[in-house]
Parts: structure tokens; C-alpha cells; sequence
């Protein structure tokens, strides 16, 4: 990421093409480009207003199930690397402070209850 001049691990997102756009349209689409992947089914977690103190922008979290692989379809200026792991190690990676990303962190902290956590 540019602004913070590191590479982070982030769950996929983007922003509504226009207003009035169906987040979980958007979820899909940027799950789609962003990944290749595409799901059979989105449990919406939360949404999320980032900063209340100067911005009126909100996110909304889904966590998309039942994955199929595809191919990636990347703007020409993101340069997205798909990395998968499990549930357990990414929460081990939030809490070492290696994942710092907000939304990303929220996703995962969001999905934990619905998603078997191997021990």
C-alpha cells in the first residue's frame, strides 16, 4: 500500500461503482476481480462506519462461502497476490500484529464464530 509504503495481507474490497449500488453486488465483483474467485453463498458480518471522527464513509463485511477458483481480472495499477491460509494462523497474524489492516481485521474477527477454527 502506497500511503503506508508496505505490502499488507487485506480481505478483498472495493469500492460502489455508483450510488446506490448493492453492496453485496460490490462484494461480489471485487471478490471476483480481486481473487478469481467467485462463491456460492454471502453471509453479510457487519458494517462498519471507518472513521467517524472526519469521514462518512462506511464498509460492508460479507464472508462468502462454497469458493470456486477462476481467474484474477486486476485493474493494470493493483497488483493483488492471492494468499491463502487458514482461519486459525490469519487470527495468529492479527494478533502478532502482521495483519494491520482494519477492515481485514474486523473480517476475520467477525468470521471467527461462524467458521470451525481448527485447534
Amino acid at each position: 500500500r502506497h500511503p503506508i509504503g508496505k505490502v499488507t495481507l487485506e480481505v478483498p474490497a472495493g469500492k460502489l461503482d455508483v450510488e446506490g449500488e448493492d453492496p453485496l453486488h460490490c462484494a461480489r465483483r471485487e471478490l471476483s476481480e480481486e481473487t478469481g474467485y467467485t462463491a456460492e453463498q454471502y453471509d453479510k458480518l457487519t458494517t462498519i462506519a471507518t472513521t467517524v471522527g472526519f469521514s462518512n464513509e462506511y464498509i460492508h463485511l460479507y464472508l462468502a462461502r462454497q469458493l470456486s477458483s477462476g481467474r484474477q481480472h486486476t485493474d493494470e495499477d493493483e497488483f493483488v497476490n492471492v494468499v491463502q491460509m487458514p482461519l486459525k494462523e490469519a487470527l495468529h497474524l492479527v494478533n502478532t500484529g502482521e495483519i494491520i489492516d482494519a477492515k481485514t481485521i474486523i473480517s476475520l474477527m467477525m468470521a471467527a464464530p461462524h467458521c470451525p477454527i481448527e485447534s
